[in-house]
């Protein structure tokens, strides 16, 4: 495997929430997206990445492949108690939290958890077969929102104010500890892995996204930077940040 990232304010916000993390050996990827006044978000997404790859890093070598969701979800729930502790400590702090996606990557198998509204994508390298109707960009998440879940519930899409799709249903370190969903992607020689936060995705529909990584066999720093130039050419409202794996075997 081989990785980059990339983070960026955007144009509208003065500090940058975003939180990454990656490593290669480990194989392990970690992209978080902070909520809070002041510096708060950042305080919340830096303190869920570190906790959690701290957590990971001890502990994934002695971990099976089928303890990895269970792994996952321990280390989320630990950081949600940490920065909830850290929260009591600053009125400044009240409330902060953050999304947060994982990925963990062992023989061309992504394990991949999250909560709240950051993404993973799988994107299938064009040489690869695939079935009828499919596109080569699959969205691997589901957003814990509101808009989402009354989605999901039935309610039609234009009874659901666009604010409803930013207020997030789980969060790592405010509210109840998370419960993150966990999926797991097959991945061939050429296929990309995208983990973004909401700064990328609001700008850019799935079929934009799409556009930018048809030129995949492109150097993966020209990926990430062309998105978030793509994302700020078309308001970047919101801190955006791209982390993106690239199966080489």
């Amino acid at each position: 495997m081989t990785s980059t990232f990339a983070t960026n304010p955007g144009l509208v916000r003065q500090n940058n929430e975003d939180c990454i993390r990656v490593d290669d050996t480990l194989g392990v990827y970690l992209l978080a997206d902070g909520m809070g006044g002041h510096n708060a978000g950042e305080v919340a997404s830096s303190l869920a990445v570190d906790s959690v790859f701290a957590t990971l890093s001890s502990n994934i070598g002695n971990t099976t492949m089928d303890g990895f969701f269970e792994l996952i979800v321990d280390t989320m729930q630990a950081a949600h108690s940490e920065i909830n502790q850290k929260a009591r400590t600053s009125l400044s702090y009240m409330g902060m939290g953050t999304t947060l996606v994982v990925a963990i990557i062992r023989d061309n198998t992504a394990y991949i958890a999250h909560a709240g509204d950051s993404r993973a994508y799988h994107y299938t390298s064009p040489s690869d077969p695939l079935p009828s109707g499919e596109g080569l960009l699959r969205r691997i998440t589901n957003d814990h929102t509101m808009g989402d879940q009354l989605l999901a519930n039935g309610v039609p899409r234009e009874q659901i104010q666009e604010k409803q799709f930013h207020t997030l249903t789980q969060a790592v370190g405010c509210g109840e500890p998370p419960i993150p969903d966990f999926n797991t992607v097959e991945l061939n020689q050429g296929d990309l892995l995208l983990l973004c936060s909401d700064g990328l995705t609001d700008m850019l529909d799935d079929n934009e996204i799409e556009a930018i990584l048809a030129y995949s066999d492109a150097n993966l720093n020209t990926l990430a930077a062309n998105m978030i130039d793509t994302a700020n050419a078309k308001g970047g409202h919101d801190n955006i940040s791209v982390v993106l794996i690239r199966c080489s075997e």
